[in-house]
Parts: C-alpha cells; sequence; structure tokens
C-alpha cells in the first residue's frame, strides 16, 4: 500500500516545485520590466535582483544573462497584445462594409497598446519599454522585428488597399512616421506635460487614442497621394 503512494507524492512534489518556480520566474519578470521600463537595457543585472529581492545567481539560473532575461521581459506580454491588435484590425475590416479609411486602420493597429497601458502599472511599464527598443539599433531592433512585424505587415497590406495608387516607398515611410509617434507615445516621456503647463498629458492614453489616427492618417494621406511637391515647395 504504501509503495503505491509513494509515486503520487513525487508526482504532487513536482507540481509544487513547478508551481513556485513558475511564481518566482513571475515575480523576477515583473520587477525587471519595472527596473527596465527605467533604464532600458542599461539596467544591471544587480540592480534587477535588487528590485526583486533575489541573489544574481538565481537570475543567472533562470534566465542565464541579462540580454536573455530583457528578451523575456520583451517578449512575454507581446502575444496578448499583438493578439488583441490583430483582432481589432480584423473586426474593423469585417464592420467598415468594405470602405476602410486610414484613420479606421490606424485605430485598430494603436488603440490596444494604448488602451492596455490604462489598464495596470505592469502594461504600462511594458509599454515603455517597446518605446524604448524601438528607438534602439542592433540586437534590440532586431528583438522588435521579430516580435511586432507580422502585425506590421498587416497595417502596411491595408494601407495598400486604401491607398491603391501610393508607391510602397511613401506607404513604407508613412508607416515609418507612424510607429515613431505611437512608439514615442507609448514611452510616457513627460515632455509635453512640461511644455504644456499640465494643459495635457503624456500619460492620458484615451486622449492619444482619440487623436493620434486622425494625425497621422492626414500625414499618410498627404505623403501618398502626389502631395509631396506642395509640402516640399
Amino acid at each position: 500500500m504504501e509503495s503505491k503512494q509513494k509515486p503520487v507524492r513525487r508526482k504532487t512534489r513536482g507540481k509544487v516545485q513547478a508551481a513556485r518556480r513558475s511564481a518566482s520566474m513571475t515575480s523576477i519578470l515583473n520587477h525587471a520590466e519595472t527596473v527596465f521600463a527605467i533604464k532600458g537595457f542599461n539596467a544591471s543585472f544587480k540592480e534587477v535582483a535588487q528590485e526583486a529581492g533575489v541573489d544574481t545567481a538565481l537570475l543567472r539560473y533562470y534566465f542565464g544573462n541579462k540580454s536573455k532575461l530583457f528578451k523575456a521581459v520583451f517578449q512575454r506580454r507581446a502575444p496578448k497584445i499583438n493578439d488583441l491588435r490583430l483582432k481589432a484590425m480584423a473586426e474593423y475590416r469585417k464592420t467598415c462594409n468594405g470602405e476602410m479609411t486610414l484613420e479606421g486602420i490606424i485605430d485598430a493597429f494603436v488603440r490596444p497598446s494604448l488602451e492596455m497601458s490604462i489598464k495596470d502599472k505592469g502594461w504600462r511599464n511594458y509599454m515603455a519599454i517597446v518605446a524604448y527598443v524601438n528607438s534602439s539599433g542592433g540586437e534590440l531592433d532586431q528583438l522588435m522585428s521579430e516580435t511586432f512585424d507580422h502585425v506590421s505587415q498587416e497595417l502596411i497590406s491595408d494601407m495598400r488597399k486604401i491607398l491603391v495608387d501610393a508607391s510602397d516607398q511613401e506607404l513604407y515611410w508613412g508607416y515609418h512616421f507612424l510607429t515613431g509617434a505611437f512608439t514615442f507615445s507609448l514611452g510616457q516621456t513627460g515632455r509635453i506635460d512640461i511644455l504644456s503647463q499640465g494643459e495635457v498629458s503624456s500619460k492620458d492614453m484615451a486622449a492619444i487614442a482619440d487623436r493620434l489616427p486622425v494625425f497621422i492618417a492626414a500625414g499618410v494621406r498627404a505623403i501618398c497621394q502626389g502631395n509631396m511637391k506642395n509640402i516640399t515647395t
């Protein structure tokens, strides 16, 4: 009878250990997210360990090195936000009755991220990291591409359907300016708070979500519809 119970006990003990490991890793990722949101990749392993209240040896045991830890933080929430954005874009296509607008498809592309930033501090920290990575180069630039490019290509494809006479060159420039304004807004830098003396806030994601698609659509439309001569002269 006793021998039959041993496998069950080992299985239960294994589940408990796995749950503890998962909880420990989640706690470290949460704290690392906070530190990276403030300092970016310049944050040290030691700073993350201090924030998480653990030894650096535990960070290395779970994640290997800082690059792998940063990548784990960056990619942890990505599937959720990518899914929300792709669903929003698909829903917009279904409800626009075949008459897509730049404003509509850009809104579907940016609003989920901005709304998740309103949800809680963890999402705000994550979006700040996305903003940091998008303004970086090298290894971090590659990380941005492998995580988000498939969603961006969906947007560019819809832009082609709306601006049928636009060149790919101008469409890509339009996306370039869009992603710059979008991720800068996700960064919540506080710059506009100072310039406006508190009239507006860089943390007001609802206000940004209502205005950004209108602003970007007008610019994209201008550069893609043969207005470049008027702009530059």
